[in-house]
């Protein structure tokens, strides 16, 4: 028996990276996993991920800063599986840049996704809780960048850093229905969103990461999988309003580290990718 045996699991973000790592651990610990992502190939991947391991899924393509999309996604996932047990807010997007350059849209757009977005997540799956007769867990993701920040950062810092607080709020508010609410900070993890972080096995981005990682490797949505299921598992039933960090004890020893010339220039080329993927993607995260 799997320690999430019967319980279904409602994701935000989980058609890639974390959310996909969560899903799958959650998937091998005994949920039904119920994907929601602008992303209809990767939630469809996802799904099928959680299928062959024996477990039913569901995916909806959704925005998270559209309040009618999530209340229909609750709904879909509560009609298809039976059930709403635990909810993790993953969905984010970063969109670096100098407070001299930051377009607005981008501003707003970070806001909408990382901070409304988990507002409205919670709120629309919280209700539902409650109305189906109280009990649950709720997962939010923040961020190391809510601890530590760089000049370009500072916009999906401050969102990741109110998530931070939110979740604390929300553990008093929502505790007297039995519901818990905690908040994960990944640090550099090997995902799409922080590949110009991560780097690639080999590369001289991974290799400086990994050199100044206490851990010795940058993180693996594993990782963060593990920490996620023990907080919506019976461990961490006594566990609510915490913010809990994994970056493999980066955040003590990056403060203050500059690329050399060659690391800046690789780093420049995946950022160049990213801009690739987000382009891709911003026609989806328009949809509201």
């Amino acid at each position: 028996m799997g320690s999430l045996d019967g319980k279904t699991a409602f994701i935000t973000g989980g058609g890639s990276g974390i959310g996909r790592g969560i899903a799958e651990r959650f998937a091998r610990d005994g949920a039904d996993v119920f994907v929601v992502d602008v992303d209809d190939d990767g939630a469809a991947g996802t799904a099928e991920i959680v299928t062959g391991l024996g477990r039913r899924a569901g995916t909806f393509h959704g925005n998270v800063a559209s309040k009618p999309h999530l209340q229909e996604a609750v709904e879909q996932c509560v009609g298809s599986l039976g059930r709403l047990d635990i909810v993790v807010a993953n969905a984010g997007i970063g969109r670096p840049a100098s407070v001299l350059d930051q377009e607005l849209k981008d501003w707003q757009d970070q806001l909408d996704i990382n901070l409304t977005g988990v507002f409205l997540t919670v709120q629309v799956t919280a209700r539902r809780m409650v109305e189906l007769g109280g009990g649950g867990r709720i997962i939010c993701m923040s961020s190391l960048a809510a601890e530590n920040t760089s000049p370009e950062m500072f916009a999906y810092s401050a969102t990741k850093a109110a998530v931070r607080m939110m979740v604390r709020a929300w553990s008093q508010d929502l505790g007297r229905h039995g519901i818990t609410v905690n908040a994960i900070g990944p640090g550099i993890i090997e995902t799409p969103l922080a590949r110009g972080l991560a780097g690639d096995e080999g590369s001289r981005v991974r290799g400086a990461v990994e050199s100044m990682t206490p851990a010795g490797r940058v993180g693996r949505p594993s990782d963060i999988a593990g920490l996620a299921s023990f907080m919506a598992g019976p461990d961490g039933e006594f566990m609510t309003g915490a913010y809990v960090l994994m970056d493999g004890g980066l955040r003590d020893a990056r403060p203050g580290w500059q690329p050399d010339a060659d690391t800046a220039q690789e780093m420049q080329r995946y950022v160049q990718a990213a801009e690739e993927r987000r382009r891709r993607m911003q026609p989806w995260l328009d949809e509201r």
